[in-house]
């Protein structure tokens, strides 16, 4: 039925049978191929649901200890939960704890077939609900319709679960299509053997314990701890005391994706496992590089303008800027004084196709975020890296991670952690993230797959592992890249307690696959032949969709995608793009792809930049709607390179995986007051570029904007902060303080009554009508300064809701000549405090002395699992050792 019919008219002399049958083909044809592999799923699902040999024992109970022990477990019969409310096909549900060898317990769930006296004649739809290898699950206990147990780490019981028997809520998967709730349905009953699966909150203890004690009266579970007594009300899943000494882990899931969920649910069968996929892959990617390669050798490539023009249209990147002369000019300035976009690129072939290596900066685009009278903080390009595949671009987005933060994301469902845990697999929706996010992409590869290390806002999922690639977010914001150091323990096995131990104190995100690609121009030093999708015997690597992500020589960061990719055309394009340390990411077309976002008001509100209009939207690449989750927000995203395949947009929802995202970094000048008043950062002491100050006059008042990431604030300082570009005073004592609060990346600032939570920066009263010389903080973080008779009007200007009254003027500027304030005039302080330069890179090499060894020395122990053991593990030798 067309839109703007009248629900159930038909067309004159149409044929009511004939339309339906119309209809249902146009319906069916897109969707056979996800149809087709949805019905050889659940087949293939059913087909689990098999009987096994049965046992008599004096009790039900041991009984099932019986059946299980043969498959391999060890239960705890004194366990054992039986839910005989939910019967299906005659069978009662039951739930337990049990080891699979020597391994720690875990919560089974398994469908019982009981007999008359008792006896268990068969156990079906076993699934291990926790699979935790770093932890032991115990106390487990049902009240009604929930099941609760705790779970030990090494440092005590760290969380609470309560899981809801009746099964997952609804509102998971109420805005997801038909298909997609067919394809939740299908892996519940994988992981938890019901389409329904199972409700779970998480109650993870900040401080573990070393002794707990689960109890369970009514709907009220119980727990004490040193920290207090903690009570649950089971009902609403909410901590009703002691919720202060709890982090609560409500559920969540991701979309599921197409192909690449149908690709995991058949690897995660039992009678299928990863290797016969890793085979099956292997061979239809080696299929189509050969078709490519001969279409190639017999056809061409075709006309080389034609072909650049492709190109660069893929990138989406339009071809002239539309700048002024004036804004022309401005951009080049710069350019040239921050170095960004860097020098052009030099793939493999002498002769370089039209655009081919050369910098085209992310200038005034709708679909991109922009931070006001800011420079291009993105650049793309593309490079051809394979002399036997011509044909293959692999495509490069750089960006200045002065004015970008990348952030990490743990998935919904990858990497479950070895004590549990899983991530929100969500952008953050507070106002500031929302507002300058500007673009996310896709993360490493499976745990199952590796297992490489995983940290996300301070919290660890996987350990690292010893000489991994690795990339790294620091608590103020920078970011390195380089290889984990080696093992600082003695002996030949991972142990991964120490291994958390390595991870530096100010480490709070952390993401490692395999081992480097290049290091300092050198393509794969670590001698690594297994790059994934290659099974054992395999002799050569495999040719498919791949992406990567380096640090480069000049301190910027880059991601790389392309087809048919080996890691070696990867690695030439990561020493095309001049990488000092990179990483190998995810490979195959569904799961890589790199996303821009521009997020606007729908009720625009004065302070953001304007939108650019858009005459048409390209629905493969681009969109324009709702940004879940942020009330009043909406959002524009287009796909980096236009042929990406992955789901799209895709990190605008939950995801299953892994990613980075991306945020602007505020830099100044920033964006002009209310009324028009632009600011400036001549004449003023600086850091090299992002600009520490930017000032403004307004009759004989001033106003200073401080970016406290360059100019830092003495009592937040660090040992490498020791030159002084400026110097704050103000009084001795007073009602309202200006507190800095550490963020897990970055220091947030704002004025509050003496007593309040933070570190003192400056003391006083609020600012008011008559105040002269004042400071608060902006909504970009900036810290605002302002003095003479129009200070507090040109504050509210910058958008400062609340201000400090600092009494007299209180600011002063390091200069050749002695200080000086605002307006240039010497100027001696008082007793105050120091803004020190911030002089380190916002993007470094990490551990730059690890020098890379060969196989023999490093392959065994990063080999080693710690949750997922399977029967092949990947061979990360080459072929001729």
């Amino acid at each position: 039925m067309k839109q703007g019919d009248p629900e159930g008219s038909q067309p004159e002399g149409r044929v009511v049978g004939t339309s339906r049958a119309s209809w249902l083909a146009r319906w069916l044809g897109p969707r056979k191929p996800y149809l087709t592999a949805l019905g050889a799923g659940l087949l293939a699902t059913l087909g689990v649901h098999a009987a096994r040999d049965g046992a008599s024992e004096s009790t039900r109970e041991a009984s099932l200890a019986a059946v299980m022990e043969r498959q391999g477990y060890r239960v705890e019969t004194g366990s054992i939960v039986w839910l005989d409310d939910r019967v299906s096909w005659g069978e009662t549900p039951a739930v337990f704890l049990a080891s699979e060898g020597d391994g720690p317990a875990d919560v089974i769930a398994a469908s019982v077939r009981l007999g008359a006296s008792g006896a268990v004649l068969d156990v079906s739809d076993v699934a291990n609900l926790t699979r935790s290898g770093g932890a032991s699950e115990e106390q487990l206990q049902r009240a009604g319709d929930r099941v609760l147990f705790a779970t030990r780490a090494a440092d005590g019981v760290e969380a609470i679960t309560v899981l809801d028997v009746r099964g997952e809520p609804a509102s998971l998967t109420e805005d997801w299509t038909r298909t997609q709730r067919l394809q939740n349905a299908i892996t519940n009953w994988q992981e938890t053997g019901r389409t329904d699966g199972l409700g779970v909150t998480r109650f993870q203890l900040i401080t573990p314990e070393s002794s707990l004690e689960l109890t369970v009266e009514a709907d009220l579970a119980r727990a004490s701890t040193s920290g207090g007594a903690i009570e649950i009300a089971l009902d609403t899943s909410e901590a009703t005391r002691g919720a202060e000494l709890l982090e609560v882990h409500p559920q969540d899931k991701g979309v599921p994706g197409g192909i690449t969920w149908v690709v995991d649910t058949v690897r995660n069968l039992s009678f299928v496992g990863p290797e016969p996929i890793e085979w099956l892959e292997n061979r239809v990617f080696a299929v189509k590089d050969w078709w490519d390669r001969t279409s190639y050798a017999w056809f061409g490539g075709g006309d080389e303008s034609e072909v650049a023009a492709e190109v660069a249209a893929e990138m989406a990147v339009p071809t002239e800027t539309h700048l002024t002369e004036e804004q022309q000019q401005l951009f080049d300035e710069a350019a040239a004084e921050i170095g960004f976009p860097p020098a052009s690129l030099h793939g493999v072939f002498d002769d370089a196709m039209e655009g081919e290596g050369q910098w085209v900066p992310v200038v005034d685009d709708p679909f991109v975020n922009a931070y006001p009278n800011a420079p291009a903080a993105f650049a793309q390009t593309f490079v051809r890296a394979d002399r036997e595949r011509p044909y293959v671009n692999v495509f490069i987005t750089l960006w200045d991670p002065r004015q970008v933060q990348l952030r990490i994301m743990s998935g919904t469902r990858e990497p479950e952690s070895a004590t549990g845990q899983r991530g929100t697999g969500y952008i953050p929706r507070d106002e500031h993230t929302s507002r300058l996010l500007v673009g996310a992409f896709d993360g490493g590869f499976q745990a199952m797959h590796g297992e490489f290390g995983m940290m996300s806002d301070d919290r660890v999922y996987l350990p690292p592992k010893p000489w991994a690639a690795t990339v790294a977010v620091m608590q103020d914001g920078r970011v390195g890249m380089g290889s984990w150091p080696a093992p600082d323990w003695r002996g030949q096995f991972f142990d991964e307690n120490l291994a958390n131990r390595q991870i530096p104190d100010a480490m709070v995100d952390m993401r490692q696959n395999l081992t480097s690609v290049v290091e300092d121009g050198v393509y794969n030093p670590w001698e690594r032949w297994w790059w994934g999708a290659a099974p054992p015997g395999a002799t050569e690597q495999t040719f498919t969709h791949r992406s990567g992500m380096c640090v480069t020589e000049e301190g910027f960061m880059a991601f790389f995608w392309g087809g048919s990719l080996g890691p070696e055309s990867l690695g030439q394009a990561m020493i095309a793009a001049r990488c000092t340390r990179s990483m190998h990411l995810d490979m195959n077309s569904g799961h890589c792809g790199f996303e821009f976002f521009r997020p606007y008001r729908e009720t625009p509100d004065p302070r953001d930049p304007v939108l650019p209009a858009v005459a048409s939207i390209d629905h493969e690449s681009e969109f324009d709607g709702e940004l879940p989750g942020a009330d009043g927000m909406r959002l524009r995203a287009r796909k980096a390179v236009r042929s990406m395949q992955m789901r799209f947009p895709r990190y605008t929802a939950r995801d299953p995986r892994d990613f980075f995202y991306l945020t602007l970094r505020p830099t100044l000048p920033g964006p002009a007051l209310e009324g028009g008043v632009a600011l400036s950062t001549d004449g003023l002491p600086h850091a090299g570029w992002p600009y520490a100050f930017a000032r403004a006059s307004q009759g004989a008042s001033w106003i200073v904007r401080i970016d406290p990431s360059r100019a830092v604030p003495q009592p937040i300082a660090q040992a490498r902060h020791t030159r002084a570009l400026a110097h704050l005073a103000g009084p001795s004592s007073g009602s309202h303080v200006l507190l800095a609060h550490q963020e897990t990346v970055g220091v947030s600032f704002s004025v509050d009554a003496m007593g309040s939570s933070g570190l003192e920066i400056a003391r006083g009263t609020l600012a008011g009508p008559s105040s002269t010389a004042a400071i608060g903080a902006d909504r970009d973080g900036f810290l605002v300064y302002a003095e003479g008779p129009a200070a507090v009007s040109l504050l509210a200007a910058a958008g400062v809701t609340t201000a400090l009254d600092l009494g007299a003027p209180a600011i002063a500027f390091d200069t050749d000549a002695g200080t000086a304030g605002p307006d240039g005039h010497p100027r001696t302080l008082g007793a105050g405090i120091a803004l020190l330069a911030e002089e380190a890179p916002s993007a470094e090499v990490l551990w730059p002395d690890n020098e890379p060894m060969p196989y023999s020395r490093w392959g065994y122990l990063q080999g080693q699992r710690v949750r997922y053991f399977p029967t092949q593990p990947p061979r990360f030798v080459r072929p001729t050792e």
